[in-house]
């Protein structure tokens, strides 16, 4: 996982848990764009999950087609 992701998972974490504290002294009404930023960032953080397992898949392949290019070549 990278640095930025886990910087990434930690703000999820963290303005959720705001939004909460908020919810509570001030109302769910007035905290709603928390929530709704926390929910960006988590849809965020799981589209750059996505494409980095899609990538080392891809990188998996690759490297098994050489490998088997260098049994039989």
């Amino acid at each position: 996982m990278r640095q930025f992701d886990v910087i990434l998972f930690v703000l999820v974490f963290v303005t959720f848990i705001i939004g909460i504290d908020q919810a509570i002294v001030v109302g769910l009404a007035e905290s709603y764009w928390i929530f709704m930023f926390s929910l960006a960032l988590l849809f965020l953080y799981g589209y750059r999950k996505g494409q980095r397992q899609a990538r080392e898949k891809e990188e998996q392949k690759s490297s098994s087609k050489q490998k088997k290019k260098r049994k039989h070549g």
